[in-house]
């Protein structure tokens, strides 16, 4: 009986022990694009100045999609924009990360200025 029972304990732990480890890793966060190291390469590979074409190679290259928006009416500041997302850039068992980055170009096609931002979202 008692050796019966040891059995019983030992299943037990084995299966908290299982339950604990899947549920640690299903809310660790897996990083798979780093914000930090996308802007170095941005800042090393597209200075201001660089022509759209400049932009959209790099971007494909990288396989990041990306969409240029010539002129809005309804949101003039995202006219002559070059709009990129890398998504699941970070995700956890709760939210998901993307990566956004807008490319700002002047008149002649010139990179003004570019931003990237990470936006999370979730249930």
């Amino acid at each position: 009986m008692r050796r019966k029972s040891l059995w019983i304990v030992l299943a037990l732990a084995l299966i908290v022990a299982l339950v604990v480890g899947v549920i640690h890793r299903a809310r660790r966060v897996r990083v798979t694009t780093d914000v930090a190291k996308l802007e170095a390469d941005l800042r090393e590979h597209l200075p201001a100045g660089s022509s759209r074409a400049e932009v959209a190679s790099f971007l494909d290259q990288r396989g990041i999609p990306h969409s240029y928006v010539d002129e809005s009416k309804g949101a003039p500041e995202y006219s002559r924009t070059e709009m990129a997302m890398i998504r699941g850039a970070t995700q956890s068992w709760l939210i998901r990360g993307d990566i956004q980055i807008l490319f700002k170009f002047d008149d002649s096609g010139r990179l003004i200025r570019y931003t990237v931002q990470q936006i999370f979202t979730g249930p």
